[in-house]
């Protein structure tokens, strides 16, 4: 008698021991967790190693960057947001000119200055846009001679030496 009420707690000790087993729906979560970490683990330290990324997600700190010396000195950047503006052609048949300009000015107190005088900006840039044609900006030359424009009129209007540069960031003729 003794003998078979052990063999009956044994064999209850060995399908408790089982049971953990056949749950299936816990063993699918320890395999679909492995199976993450496993791939969390790849990529961060065999793939993105590989490709030159340091690390993925995290972005890396500004005084980290070296800055090359023969780079010429950069400013800040002002966004005159996008404008569309129509340009001077056929009555019957307008055409159209969807363009973004950004200024380059010399540091953060001139960008200040530039960003609470965006409407004036803009103004001076939809009127030299709306004397061109298309084939005003079907060239190259065209499209420089335009920035130059540009540049000349808003320079005109801010302190001495403040505008560095004019660019196009969309230019799109229709």
């Amino acid at each position: 008698m003794a003998d078979e009420k052990s063999d009956v707690q044994e064999g209850q000790a060995g399908r408790r021991k089982l049971a953990f087993l056949e749950n299936k729906v816990l063993m699918l979560g320890v395999i679909v967790v492995l199976q993450a970490a496993i791939a969390i683990g790849l990529t961060q330290f065999v793939i993105l190693p590989r490709l030159g990324v340091q690390s993925a997600g995290v972005p890396q700190e500004q005084g980290a960057q070296e800055v090359p010396a023969d780079l010429p000195a950069l400013g800040q950047l002002v966004n005159l947001e996008e404008m569309i503006v129509t340009l001077d052609a056929d009555v019957r048949k307008p055409r159209y000119l969807r363009i973004n300009v950004n200024l380059e000015v010399r540091d953060a107190a001139v960008a200040k200055i530039a960003a609470g005088r965006v409407p004036q900006l803009r103004d001076i840039v939809i009127m030299a846009l709306s004397t061109k044609t298309v084939d005003d900006l079907a060239t190259p030359a065209g499209k420089k001679a335009l920035r130059d424009e540009i540049h000349r009129d808003i320079a005109a209007r801010m302190p001495e030496g403040a505008l560095m540069n004019v660019y196009f960031s969309d230019l799109v003729v229709q």
